[in-house]
Parts: C-alpha cells; structure tokens; sequence
C-alpha cells in the first residue's frame, strides 16, 4: 500500500471519530491513545512498527491536535532524504510510545466502554460507528505491507475483541472518570450546544416511558414560551425546574435527568446542563462539620447543572439523633436558594419512600413540586432494551434466540418485586449471554463474523439451562 493510500484512510478515520471531539474535554486523548494501542497491537505479528504504519498515525495525530507543522510533515514525508525520514519516523514512534506504556495494564481500549455508557445514557449510536472506523483502521495497517500473514490475522481478532470488550461501569460519570487519568493537559473544543430539538429526540429513542416523554415535552413548551416572554419583556410565570424522579431501580431515571439538563442548557435557564450524581453516601459524612461541607462540594461541581441525588429518602434516618443526614438535607436546602438561578436539583428514588421524604419535610415540599413517575418496563420493551444492546455491541438474536428471550424475560417479569432491576436486569442477562457465546464459540477451530455476531437460543441463560440466575439484587 503506497503512502497516498494510507493519508485517504487516515483522513478517513479522521472524519469518522471527528464527532467525539465534540463530547468534550479528553476525547482526543482517548483517541489517540487507543489508536496507538492498536498500532502496536497490529505490530507484534513481525515485532516491529512500519514507516507506513507510522504515517497513518502521524496523520491522524496532527488533524486531532490541529497541529499544522506535523500535518504539514506527514504530506511531504515521502519527499524527504532517507535519513529525515527515519529521524522523524523516530519522533512519532516516541509521542505512540509515550501514549501506551504504562497506561492501560490491562491492554483494554478506552473509547469502547466509554461510548457504550454514553450511548446508553444519550441514545446515541456513536459507539458502533467508532468501532466500525477503528476496525477497518486496522484492517488498513494491517495491510500496509501488502500481505497478511497468519499471524497479523490474529492480531485483527484480537483488535476485534478488545473493539466489544467493556467495563462493568455503572454510569457514563464513572467511565468517563476512569477514563480521564489518561487525559494529557492538551484540551480539546468544548462541545457547541445542541439545538433542544436533538435532545427531545434523544428522549424519543428510548424505549417506553411515553408518560414521561410527554410530560419533559409539556415542560419544554411551557419554557419556551417563558423565554420568549421574557425575551420581548413580559411578565413570566414563576417556575422551579427542581424535580422529584419516583420508581423503581433502572428505569432511566438518570438518562432523562442528564436529557433535562440538556434541554434546560439550550433553552438557557443553565449555563452549562451538565450532571453531577450522588447518593447519601457522597453527602454525608461520619463526624461533626464534614457534612455541609461535602455537599458545599457537590454543589460547587454542579453549579450551572444538574445535581441528580439518588436514593435520596435515606438522607433522613428516623428517630437517630446522631446522624448527619438533616444536615444534608439543611445545607442543601440553603444552597438551593443561594444558588436558584444557577442549580437544578433532582431527587430520585422509590415512589413511596420519596413521597414520604418529601411531605415530611416542608422545605423539601416547598421546594419539589414537578413529580415524575418511572413504571417498570413491560417484557416486549424488556427485548427491545436488550436488541438496542445487540446492536450497538455488533450482536443479532435468531429469530428462536428472541423467543427464548421473551419467555425468560416475561417469566422475570410476572415474578417480579420492587427491587426489579429492569433495564439494569437486562444489562446483566446481555453481558452473561455474551459469555455464554463466548465459550460455544471457544471450541471452534475457524470463526466468521457471522459466527461472532449470531446469538442463539442456548446462548440466552435460562432455569432449565442450569446457570445461576444472571440478576442480582439491586
């Protein structure tokens, strides 16, 4: 493959992952390192890294970093000396080096768990797209030397398994948290706002929750046309955006939260709609005056956002004079009203602990009046969460493999307790029937991507399959 080839496929990577440098700060980090991961990995075959492979590094490091002079280098490269070339060739080996070692022990790749948690917060469908660029990115170096040995084969499945391998996050907070202490002090564009048609679009996408739809598209209507009153100078109806999320565990509580502040950001009642989530134990301490000063934190961190408090009933123990949840509770209170331009807060969790938290307090109640109420998904959208997991994962279910499915998911459903684990259940079953897969196809000597892709009736754990129930308690 000559070098005009391998700049085409560089800039066409580039154009693929363009849009997450859009997500914000750190993604370029992200990119590059996992890109200089599979560089290396593709390498190994023949324990060394090409000048080809090198270049098509070079390329796509300048256009994320927007690094003229190196872009400028990458395009005249060939029509340098032997001896610059090599020089300069030794320059990005280090910047690829410096990138990987030492990072990632694991040999994991970042942007894969990352993007799955995003697209399931968001709706979006970035993380197929950017596995589908990386892999044929590959594919490309792989085959910078014009041939593809047996060994460089297994090098693309590996890169293929570590493209749809993720980590057991439990939010996009807590993977884009593990994933900044890769992030260099070079920081990337801000993401622009998004018109807040894109994110009640967002809200569309996810499946079921059609009273909750309707009622962010009530409140949306009802801000818009506040705005536009106050834009032309008339008088606007007072309105708290502070809300009161009731109902069982993983029911999208937290998507919506994140789409809400979202939306109140683009119509422009929050700076920035960002979301900061926490529970009891990030608000109380264990010892006099470290309380408030916890949620004194949080609440800096959320200013001009979100500030999504799950499980909040269990601030307040009662009948306990010695602990701090009150406190909580009281410096929130007061932070709520310094701040109430600048915050929005979200207290989540069972419909009835909730409403009792709320009705026993009458700052709580002064401040909360917006109820929200998340219902247990039914099987069939049980099926749709899981082929939605498929799909972006690059799994597809046989048409008995779904029939199974549905049987194993209503038989969960009729038997559930409030402590249901709905969409959270359904994680848990997709992630053991990939295991599951997983070990039927370990045995088999030549594997397709049909093979890879295909899940089938016995992959999905059922009673009579003798697994262990793949669905803690929540």
């Amino acid at each position: 493959m000559d070098s005009r080839e391998i700049k085409k496929e560089a800039n066409l990577l580039f154009n693929a992952l363009s849009p997450l440098l859009k997500l914000g700060n750190g993604y370029a980090d992200f990119i590059l390192i996992d890109l200089a991961r599979i560089i290396r990995l593709c390498s190994q075959s023949n324990q060394t890294i090409s000048a080809n492979e090198l270049l098509a590094y070079l390329i796509v490091y300048a256009l994320i970093r927007q690094d003229a002079d190196k872009l400028n280098a990458a395009i005249h490269l060939w029509d340098k000396s032997a001896e610059e070339r090599i020089k300069y060739q030794k320059e990005i080996l280090k910047i690829l080096l410096e990138l990987t070692d030492g990072k990632n022990p694991d040999e994991s790749l970042i942007l894969p768990s990352l993007l799955n948690k995003y697209d399931e917060a968001n709706g979006t469908n970035f993380l197929t797209k950017t596995v589908n660029a990386i892999y044929q990115f590959a594919q490309v170096i792989t085959k910078a030397d014009g041939s593809i040995t047996l060994q460089e084969m297994e090098s693309l499945s590996s890169v293929w398994r570590l493209l749809h391998s993720y980590q057991k996050y439990e939010s996009y907070d807590q993977a884009l948290a593990a994933a900044s202490q890769y992030q260099s002090t070079e920081t990337s564009p801000a993401a622009p706002p998004e018109p807040v048609g894109k994110a009640l679009d967002d809200l569309n996408d996810l499946v079921g929750m059609e009273n909750i739809k309707e009622e962010v598209r009530s409140l949306t209507n009802f801000l818009k046309v506040q705005k536009v009153r106050s834009e032309r100078g008339l008088a606007k109806t007072s309105v708290s955006l502070h809300s009161v999320f009731c109902g069982p565990p993983g029911t999208g509580k937290t998507t919506v939260a994140r789409l809400m502040g979202t939306i109140f950001r683009d119509l422009g009642f929050l700076a920035k709609g960002h979301l900061v989530e926490t529970d009891r134990a990030g608000m109380v301490a264990g010892y006099v005056g470290q309380t408030s000063k916890k949620v004194d934190e949080l609440v800096k961190s959320a200013l001009d956002g979100v500030l999504f408090i799950d499980e909040a009933y269990a601030l307040e123990v009662p009948n306990s004079a010695n602990d701090f949840g009150q406190e909580a509770i009281d410096t929130l209170l007061k932070r709520m009203e310094d701040y109430r331009d600048r915050l929005v807060v979200i207290v989540a969790g069972y419909t009835d602990e909730m409403s009792i938290f709320i009705e026993s307090n009458p700052g709580l109640k002064s401040r909360f009046n917006r109820y929200f109420y998340f219902n247990d998904y039914i099987p069939d959208e049980l099926v749709a969460i899981f082929e939605k997991l498929c799909e972006k994962s690059h799994f597809k279910l046989t048409p008995d493999a779904k029939t199974v499915l549905h049987d194993v998911l209503y038989r969960y459903y009729s038997n559930r307790d409030r402590t249901f684990g709905n969409a959270r259940l359904v994680r848990n079953l997709f992630e053991k029937t990939i295991e599951r897969q997983a070990n039927r196809l370990a045995v088999l000597s030549s594997l397709t991507d049909e093979l890879l892709i295909t899940i089938r009736p016995e992959d999905i754990p059922t009673a009579e399959s003798g697994d262990r129930s793949p669905f803690p308690r929540q």
